[in-house]
């Protein structure tokens, strides 16, 4: 077996969806370090009942922009063979990146010298759709199955978090001065248990304020 092949080999075969069909791809899981890096912070595994209200709410340019620049950062860390370049290459058909890239370049760099007012924003929307567009090629099954992969989502419990459970084990956190993960028993990767803990003070936190106006 060729050096080649024999890393390719480390990485398992993966099934993901790219546009309603499956297809066999080598994938790697990434470390809680690198989802860090690929700005994975941002992102939350857990659905609460707030979250749910603001997903029918039409989502802001910059979060739109700011969910696709991660989930391509991460896809290009987890695509093992083929690579990220070579699916790009193919889906960007028709598609004169370069051309974008270059449209990016120039309107920030008009940005710099344009005050703000009505042209400033015209021209920082234009911008971020240009961006949108760059990053947003691949077909959004295939990367959403792959950001699901690289976070071992399918191999763990972290579906079946529920608002409750949190808030439940950030009390029993403060009593024991330790973290809410500590109180939740169930499968969980050490990025699962960081995202635990944010989400169960925040809750309960929320739930002190409310208590706290007499709701």
């Amino acid at each position: 077996m060729a050096l080649e092949e024999f890393k390719d080999a480390m990485f398992p075969l993966v099934a993901v969806k790219f546009n309603g069909t499956n297809q066999m791809v080598r994938l790697r899981e990434l470390t809680q370090a690198q989802l860090y890096a690929c700005g994975g912070s941002e992102l939350s595994l857990i659905e609460t009942f707030q979250d749910k209200i603001r997903m029918k709410a039409k989502p802001t340019m910059a979060e739109i922009i700011q969910y696709a620049s991660v989930q391509n950062q991460i896809v290009k860390r987890a695509l093992v063979k083929p690579t990220y370049q070579e699916i790009f290459d193919i889906c960007k058909t028709g598609f004169d990146t370069e051309a974008y890239k270059k449209l990016i370049d120039e309107a920030e760099e008009a940005l710099e010298s344009i005050p703000m007012g009505p042209k400033y924003s015209a021209l920082e929307e234009e911008l971020d759709s240009y961006r949108i567009w760059v990053d947003l090629i691949l077909p959004q099954d295939f990367m959403a199955s792959i950001v699901c992969y690289t976070f071992g989502i399918d191999k763990s419990d972290i579906k079946d978090v529920t608002e409750q459970a949190l808030l439940n084990a950030a009390i029993m956190a403060e009593r024991g001065h330790d973290n809410p993960a500590d109180h939740l028993k169930g499968l969980f990767t050490d990025f699962m248990k960081d995202d635990i803990n944010r989400r169960a003070w925040i809750i309960l936190n929320e739930k002190k304020k409310e208590e706290k106006n007499g709701g």
